[in-house]
């Protein structure tokens, strides 16, 4: 399913810098650009982001090119961390245009998380490649938990969760995640596509 032309709108700078692009003509577009408004209107500055970008075009995900545009042109900051040297090397590549505008971090997402000292206005959730059905999810999802519930004192009122890799068979990445956010009972789902949009009350 691709995004109709009419949605990139004549100021969508982004839309028309990335077209190439395939997460930008995809509906996750959607998404990613109503979480960076919401970022934009409450005035955010630090973007997290688990996973980085691992191949220097699509397909494998393109976010993290993105979103260092982003912070290049509003004066954001975007902490990318992922435990793979390979990816990460690929992912300053690909950035380098905007690294003054991006930390990258090689550890493991999860123990960086908690060990992290500062609100986080924007988490985007997108570690650990979660397989395509019939195949299981469990492990993606466990993981996807235990980076949300190690972040969590970081989360504000006003906070934005953002996770990938939502709307498959086998519950994609979020299905435990989504759960854990019901019962916490603070956070609005604003969207629930491809990628699953949160912010807390």
């Amino acid at each position: 399913m691709s995004i109709p032309d009419f949605i990139f709108f004549e100021n969508d700078w982004m839309a028309k810098e990335f077209n190439r692009l395939e997460v930008v003509r995809s509906p996750k577009y959607i998404t990613l650009k109503i979480a960076l408004n919401l970022l934009l209107q409450n005035n955010g500055k630090t973007i997290v982001e688990t996973g980085t970008q691992r191949l220097i075009d699509d397909p494998g995900g393109c976010s993290t090119l993105l979103f260092g545009a982003f912070c290049q042109k509003y004066n954001k900051k975007l902490i990318t961390v992922d435990n793979n040297p390979e990816h990460m090397k690929t992912s300053k590549k690909a950035t380098k245009e905007y690294a003054q505008f991006i930390s990258y971090v090689l550890d493991d997402s999860v123990k960086f998380l908690t060990e992290f000292d500062r609100s986080i206005d924007l988490l985007y959730l997108d570690s650990l490649d979660c397989p395509l059905p019939p195949a299981k999810a469990t492990e993606a999802q466990e993981h996807n938990l235990r980076e949300l519930q190690a972040a969590y004192d970081k989360l504000q009122k006003g906070a934005i969760l953002l996770i990938d890799d939502n709307n498959f068979e086998n519950g994609g990445k979020t299905r435990l995640s989504k759960k854990f956010l019901i019962e916490m009972g603070e956070w609005t789902c604003m969207l629930d596509y491809g990628q699953t949009l949160w912010v807390k009350k």
